[in-house]
């Protein structure tokens, strides 16, 4: 509470989040399954002295390797300035908890700098056999890479014994949390799946390359793709370490949910059975139009899941520690002496922030309204915004008075994705003066 206030009209801080978190991750991932690819491919051009293929492999290293890695890079950074702004409470709370494991990650990330440098713009000026071996660094540490930052996602969903700011050796509890492991299996199967079939789109589109050539890339890309099948055993072993109110959620108590994990579950299979299918037609090359369609089943899937993951942990932004308004919950008093629940609610929402959050004059006192918009603004702002996505004004229009106080009064229990309200009775009632003025008001 001791940060700005970000807001973000029509789309909502949540959504701009989410539209540079999608195209990052799926970008991310597939630059990591790339790096194993064409190590892989590279080295077994090598095995077979098929000096030709390791050329067709040289134009692929640009377009695979070099675009995906500098764009998930920037998308990278962008997602990490635009969630210091949504939500500085809990970048705060990870920069503290994992500061040496995000400086082991940025080693590992300078580290796949250089290789990729190296191995893009040294393809000639390399022995083969070094130059492969620079191919694998990069893929190593693009692994390693994505096993740090999956410590700090998973952790987030599921902390397990995590005690708050748990340093040294007991940091291993939030690192290797409940679904570390299986969301870490799972991550690496997906940048394989997501490599093979961007793969398999490329080889569809190039009408320069060796028919022969092509038919030893696709039968790669696939053998690739296929191991992505034990995304659904692992899929059943991260879903089983979830919270009971996680759980409630995937199997019946949000729609949107069941919605998602449906999408995410038919594009993997149809994924499967396209692979499996084409891998029984001996390495058959796929029309542009299949290489597409692959590639969008590949983005569903995956796409799905994420939104899947990211829900689940609603009303949290750490579960169980903090919620998406950055106040902590009454079990937390002891650690958070500054936006806990219990404080928020006896001195109001608005003493604990350090910035000025009501929007008046300077003359005399703000009047109710102004400060329900301030409170709006400090207990509301994260998840929704006045119009756009998920709009309160919508929402509220037509309520009465009874019915907005009740909400507030009961809106963890009447919608379990929200928190409860934080402030004090002043503020509650503030808020719905704001609210009820949103619906009087037309556009």
């Amino acid at each position: 509470m001791e940060y700005p206030i970000f807001e973000v009209p029509y789309l909502g801080g949540s959504l701009l989040i989410a539209a540079i978190a999608i195209v990052h991750v799926f970008i991310a991932h597939f630059s990591v399954g790339a790096g194993c690819l064409i190590a892989v491919a590279e080295w077994r051009a090598i095995r077979a002295g098929d000096e030709s293929m390791r050329q067709q492999l040289r134009k692929y290293a640009w377009i695979i390797l070099l675009g995906p890695y500098v764009l998930g890079t920037v998308t990278g950074v962008g997602i990490w300035f635009t969630i210091a702004l949504v939500g500085p409470r809990a970048v705060s709370l990870l920069i503290h908890q994992f500061v040496w494991d995000w400086a082991i990650e940025w080693v590992f990330f300078i580290v796949e700098g250089v290789a990729i440098y190296i191995y893009v713009f040294y393809w000639d000026r390399m022995a083969p056999k070094a130059h492969n071996r620079v191919g694998w660094i990069f893929a190593i540490f693009s692994i390693a890479t994505l096993l740090v930052i999956n410590a700090i996602v998973s952790f987030m969903l599921t902390p397990g014994d995590w005690q708050p700011f748990a340093a040294g050796a007991l940091n291993y509890k939030a690192i290797f949390n409940p679904t570390y492991i299986p969301s870490a299996l799972s991550r690496i199967l997906i940048c394989l799946a997501l490599a093979g079939a961007g793969a398999v789109a490329l080889l569809a589109f190039d009408t320069k390359m060796p028919d022969e050539i092509k038919r030893k890339l696709s039968s790669l890309a696939y053998k690739f793709m296929l191991p992505a099948a034990l995304c659904i055993p692992l899929g059943i072993w991260t879903f089983a370490e979830l919270s009971d109110r996680a759980q409630i959620f995937l199997t019946g108590g949000a729609a949107p949910m069941q919605l998602f994990l449906g999408f995410g579950m038919a594009g993997l299979m149809t994924l499967l059975v396209a692979t499996i299918v084409a891998m029984i037609r001996k390495n058959a090359i796929p029309s542009p139009m299949g290489a597409t369609l692959l590639c969008l089943l590949a983005f569903i899937s995956f796409g799905a899941m994420e939104f899947v993951r990211e829900g689940s942990r609603k009303p949290y932004v750490i579960e169980g520690f903090m919620y998406s308004t950055g106040v902590t919950p009454q079990t937390a008093h002891r650690v958070d002496t500054q936006a806990n629940i219990t404080q928020t609610r006896s001195s109001g929402i608005l003493s604990v922030s350090g910035w000025p959050l009501i929007e008046w004059n300077g003359q005399g006192k703000p009047t109710p309204l102004q400060r329900g918009r301030a409170v709006y603004r400090s207990a509301c702002l994260g998840c929704h915004s006045v119009d756009g996505y998920n709009a309160v004004r919508p929402l509220v229009k037509g309520w009465s008075d009874v019915t907005v106080n009740h909400l507030l009064d009961n809106m963890d229990e009447i919608k379990p994705s929200m928190p409860p309200f934080p402030g004090t009775e002043r503020d509650k009632h503030d808020l719905v003066i704001y609210l009820k003025s949103l619906s009087a008001v037309e556009k």
